[in-house]
């Protein structure tokens, strides 16, 4: 057998050939061009008629072919080629052979080679073999071993009595192949292929394998289609043995230089018997997804104008569409949201189009559920009005609020404010007054209790004053942001029927003080950032809003700390608080959040408040998120997502990766609660099973999913 150093050879031979035909440190001599175009250096060379016998260091090179080896007879009548000793041929730029005797006929590329070792250098996957055929498409193997990893004791092997690899299709045939982990066989198959191309192109993806207890054994087997440079489709069909079948498919797209696009639609057939057993609402689960994102359509002919398209639909009949989809349990909103946005914008003026259409899984029926069909807005920018300093905008919305059943409403809505800036003391004061007018008008439609409209109207004052200032000191660098904003209503007018979803400008007079800095070190990395603020109504029953502290700190380049919080003057009590916890470097990293809110947050503005003011949520949520790669070659994670008022873990999991050269595998464990839609109810199902994954470079990957699931009420 060939001995082969670790560190490929390929690039040695190269740099090797380089060196000796740069020094001229051997004797050379060169044949005459023969219409194959086959050139000869070696220490020694003789020719007697058409026969060239080349002796030491011998080097050929042709259109197709650059072969080193001890020595060599070619036959430039009819392109026969033997080589002895050391041989290494270099086929293009991706193909490379070493063999200790090679028989090669350079007319027709056919020939023969014993040993044989073969190496792909786009895909690190090498073949060792006694004895082969080569073909100007394939090589033909005979008792050989392949694999990607190193060439000495590889950590993984396929041993197999014939094999055949296309150098065209870059397909791997093997006959009676044995799997080795180190030198311990595994299992053993009578015909295994793979494919060594890693570039795009049709074939079979890699399959999901899993095993519940409910499900029963479940497989996906993704199919690749790519016929064109510019569009894909992947088709994904599956089966659970005790629930069901499906499939699903997506079709990707790109249709110009700044668009892109993709759509999935999928299906998935309940068993009668499990449908009846879990009392599922619906037998059948279906659905789809359509996104396309375009960043100009006007913009290539109009090059005063920006523009952008973003549409984003999505439809699916109950929650386990998406339950379905895959053999692993899915991250997802409960509010699957669809959206249509649109704008155009000059210098000037800016128009929007946006469109939200929400389904709510944790209802039985979305009837009631308010859309946004959709809201046209445009702004006009801030514009002097003979003064320089003096400017004006407006900001103009049309909402439209749609439902099958309940009050249904369209509000027109605009905010005109002009606005006069000055500055003092060199410029480290400013100042501006504005006078602003907001107007309102809603229609109702489908409710008969209340009026069929409403109204409002308000005329304000707002008054800003703020300074920005910036120092640097010996170690650090400080700039600050203290400003004052003072709202002082004028005439409002409210008449008819305002629905508590209605969001309206209802200022009362307040004064808002806020404090922004930030401190960076003398390399201008930001060390810290601070905001603080705290607004004071007049005219309300509680005079301050919530007091606000958002501090970031960033410890070192590897550590930070955050923390955010609300403080209610009305209750006496924090509203808010929110504190985190970051660290990584190149060995761990590490992420801790705590998120505590109850039912008297209020989030401050001076700009916009909702009639209705509370938010209705009261939670205590704790995540965590933690790796270290520790060990060499392996990734140790988990992740917690725990309920502190419910005292319930929502999700966690633990698990491992171990990565090498040449292959990886993962082992999990994991607990997570997804909705299910009953034809009651909607349910949770709590899913406890572990994950392995296994992944040998170019093969691709098995995965196997051992779970159990328990039904739970929400």
């Amino acid at each position: 057998m060939i001995k082969l150093p670790v560190r490929w050879w390929s690039m040695q031979i190269k740099l090797f050939i380089l060196l000796m035909l740069s020094f001229g440190s051997v004797w050379a001599a060169q044949t005459q061009k023969t219409p194959q175009d086959v050139e000869v250096l070696a220490n020694m060379v003789n020719k007697e008629g058409t026969l060239v016998h080349a002796k030491g260091n011998v080097v050929l090179y042709s259109p197709k072919y650059l072969i080193t080896a001890d020595e060599a007879y070619y036959d430039q009548a009819n392109g026969d080629l033997e080589l002895f000793g050391n041989v290494t041929m270099l086929e293009g730029v991706s193909y490379a052979t070493r063999s200790g005797h090679t028989k090669l006929n350079l007319n027709t590329d056919k020939g023969v080679s014993n040993p044989l070792f073969f190496f792909d250098e786009s895909t690190n996957v090498w073949i060792k073999c006694e004895d082969a055929v080569l073909n100007p498409e394939t090589y033909v193997t005979q008792k050989s071993i392949v694999s990607s990893c190193n060439t000495q004791d590889p950590d993984w092997k396929i041993a197999f009595t014939t094999g055949e690899f296309n150098k065209e299709s870059k397909w791997l045939h093997l006959y009676n192949p044995v799997f080795y982990a180190n030198d311990i066989p595994v299992f053993y198959l009578p015909y295994f292929s793979f494919s060594t191309d890693t570039t795009r192109r049709t074939g079979l993806l890699r399959p999901q394998f899993g095993l519940g207890n409910s499900e029963g054994f479940y497989y996906m087997q993704p199919i690749y289609f790519a016929p064109a440079v510019d569009w894909d489709v992947e088709l994904r069909p599956q089966v659970r043995t005790s629930r069901g079948k499906g499939a699903d498919a997506t079709y990707r797209f790109v249709d110009s230089p700044y668009s892109h696009g993709e759509m999935t639609t999928g299906y998935f057939q309940e068993n009668s018997e499990y449908a009846e057993k879990e009392k599922l609402k619906n037998s059948s689960h279906y659905g789809y997804h359509l996104m396309y994102d375009r960043s100009a359509l006007l913009n290539p002919k109009y090059n005063n104008l920006e523009d952008g398209l973003w549409v984003d639909i999505n439809y699916l009949n109950d929650v386990d569409y998406i339950n379905t989809l895959r053999g692993n349990s899915l991250s997802y909103d409960k509010l699957v949201t669809s959206r249509l946005n649109y704008y155009v914008k000059n210098e000037d003026d800016y128009f929007g189009f946006y469109s939200k259409y929400y389904i709510d899984t944790t209802k039985i029926s979305n009837q009631d559920t308010l859309q946004e069909l959709p809201t046209l807005h445009y702004h006009h920018f801030a514009s002097p009005l003979l003064l320089d300093n003096l400017l004006y905008s407006a900001d103009y919305k049309v909402n439209n609020y749609e439902r099958r059943v309940g009050t249904t409403a369209l509000q027109n809505e605009a905010d005109i404010p002009l606005t006069l800036y000055f500055s003092f003391l060199e410029d480290y004061l400013h100042a501006s007054i504005s006078e602003n007018i907001y107007m309102s008008r809603i229609n109702y439609g489908n409710d008969d209790s209340n009026e069929n409209y409403g109204k409002y109207w308000r005329n304000y004052h707002k008054f800003t004053l703020y300074t920005e200032v910036a120092k640097p000191y010996d170690s650090f660098y400080h700039t600050m942001y203290i400003g004052i904003d003072h709202i002082l209503p004028s005439k409002e007018n409210e008449d008819g029927y305002l629905a508590d979803f209605i969001t309206l400008n209802t200022l009362a007079k307040s004064t808002a003080v806020t404090l922004r800095e930030f401190f960076y070190n003398s390399d201008g990395e930001k060390k810290v950032s601070h905001k603080l603020k705290q607004i004071y109504y007049s005219d309300y029953d509680y005079k301050y809003g919530d007091l606000e502290n958002d501090l970031k700190y960033h410890i070192t380049d590897k550590i930070s700390l955050g923390n955010n919080i609300y403080y209610s003057h009305e209750f006496s009590k924090i509203s808010r608080n929110q504190i985190s916890i970051n660290y990584a470097d190149e060995i761990y990293s590490t992420s801790l959040r705590y998120t505590y809110q109850d039912d008297t947050y209020k989030e401050n503005t001076i700009y916009r408040i909702t009639r209705d003011t509370t938010s209705n949520k009261d939670y205590s949520y704790v995540t965590f998120y933690a790796d270290t790669k520790y060990i060499t070659h392996y990734n140790i994670f988990t992740s917690i997502d725990y309920d502190v008022r419910d005292d319930e873990f929502k999700s966690w999991s633990i698990g491992f990766k171990k990565s090498m050269k040449c292959w990886d595998y993962s082992l999990q464990y994991r607990d997570t609660t997804t909705p299910k839609l009953t034809s009651t109810s909607i349910d949770s199902v709590n899913r406890q099973g572990i994950m392995f994954m296994f992944n040998l470079y170019p093969m691709g990957s098995l995965g196997y999913e051992f779970s159990h699931e328990t039904q739970q009420k929400l």
